[in-house]
């Protein structure tokens, strides 16, 4: 049975991590083929800009020369739900979760599907082991911030939500889901 939110006089989730040493960075930890990245580099401007159908051929086809690569499954569970495949998209996400327990983007694809669900409890089962870590990529950083806003906001623990905007904004000022926040924070804050 879900959780009913937690109010906002309680700590903001993750705080603990934000009271830490923790290093933001954008170096590269994943590598692929030549023929592989030459697939990635033709499939991540489709998927950024929405076009699943086309998205999802190319990662499909990386994976056929590197199967079961959290990156690429990963990528193609985005390339499903853009297409409204959201339940797809999911069962890979728990795939991912299963073989790469620590992989973030899972988690967090996973966390987000059971906060809209009501489920914070579980959402937060997911996000918790994240606030162990000491290094994010920037990308890892923006996905996971995003998360703990939108956990934040469905919990209307707001103070949170600000914090994590916040903590969000130094690293990586000109991401456009920035605005997506700062737009729900001036509402709440009206």
């Amino acid at each position: 049975m879900p959780r009913k939110p937690k109010n906002s006089s309680q700590a903001p989730i993750g705080s603990k991590l934000l009271q830490s040493n923790f290093i933001v960075n954008n170096t590269t930890k994943v590598f692929h083929t030549p023929a592989v990245e030459k697939l990635m580099d033709a499939a991540m401007p489709l998927l950024r800009v929405g076009k699943g159908v086309e998205a999802e051929a190319l990662f499909r086809k990386a994976l056929t020369l590197e199967p079961v690569t959290p990156d690429l499954l990963n990528n193609l569970a985005q390339a499903l739900e853009f297409q409204g495949l959201i339940d797809d998209g999911l069962c890979i996400s728990e795939t991912i979760l299963i073989l790469f327990p620590d992989y973030l983007f899972a988690r967090a694809a996973l966390a987000t599907a059971a906060m809209r669900d009501g489920d914070y409890e579980n959402a937060l089962d997911l996000l918790t082991p994240l606030f162990a870590r000491r290094e994010f990529h920037i990308s890892e950083y923006n996905v996971l911030c995003s998360a703990l806003i939108e956990y934040s906001l469905l919990t209307k623990n707001y103070p949170a939500a600000r914090l994590w905007f916040d903590a969000w904004s130094g690293p990586d000022p000109k991401n456009p889901r920035l605005d997506v926040f700062r737009d729900l924070l001036k509402k709440i804050n009206a």
